[in-house]
């Protein structure tokens, strides 16, 4: 949900560190989770006065930003901030980072795709991961053809409870359905071959361009052909 400015602002007064454990969480519902909502409003309120200030406000027009294009709270604003929680770790960043006004429209179509077609299909999604900085990029071996570069991509993790090949299998038959008239990207990082791979279920969605691929980034272990 959108948190009113005013209560972010609020978060000024917290004091200390954001907890970082061993253990990367990406869900929500880990409060003390380096990448959690609780984490980001500590990110959000430190740092040096000016710099605080201007992350602020940077993140109060990019939320009205949202809103003037009616994508405001397709997913919780916030964890389209996210960096890629286990990429944070091993590259030293920080969790979040607020992308370049620049690039804000990038992300919209993307927004409408998984407003219009995804949410109603799977119920509930959460951020994983949205904008990657060049340094991330390049400290993981990206693509270098990366939408997540431009902020047009999301990785995705449905909030309520599915069996990984149902939400494969619908995810891959609405890419079949709407793909090519959408623009959808859809990473189906699922291996019917592994079932131990994977298991939050995460997924990657974009508008930026009608193609599939699957676990190792390429078009070769694709699941949906095996999916129906």
């Amino acid at each position: 949900m959108r948190r009113p400015i005013l209560t972010t602002l609020g978060l000024i007064v917290l004091a200390g560190a954001a907890f970082i454990g061993a253990e990367i969480h990406q869900r929500t519902a880990d409060s003390s989770g380096p990448s959690s909502s609780a984490a980001f409003d500590r990110w959000l309120a430190t740092g040096p006065g000016e710099n605080r200030s201007t992350k602020i406000a940077h993140f109060a027009e990019f939320e009205s930003f949202l809103d003037e294009h009616g994508v405001a709270d397709v997913v919780p604003n916030w964890q389209l901030w996210r960096i890629d929680a286990h990429y944070a770790a091993v590259c030293g960043s920080e969790f979040f980072a607020g992308p370049p006004e620049q690039l804000w429209r990038e992300i919209v179509p993307t927004l409408r795709l998984v407003r219009d077609e995804v949410i109603p299909l799977t119920g509930p999604v959460e951020v994983a991961s949205g904008f990657r900085s060049a340094q991330i990029n390049e400290c993981v071996n990206g693509a270098g053809g990366s939408k997540h570069l431009s902020f047009a991509a999301l990785d995705l993790i449905a909030v309520e409870m599915h069996e990984r090949e149902d939400l494969f299998s619908d995810l891959c038959a609405l890419q079949r359905r709407v793909g090519q008239e959408r623009g959808m990207g859809l990473g189906a990082y699922f291996d019917p071959d592994d079932l131990g791979r994977g298991k939050k279920g995460r997924f990657h969605i974009d508008a930026a361009g009608y193609r599939t691929w699957g676990f190792d980034y390429t078009r070769k272990s694709n699941p949906c052909p095996r999916l129906g």
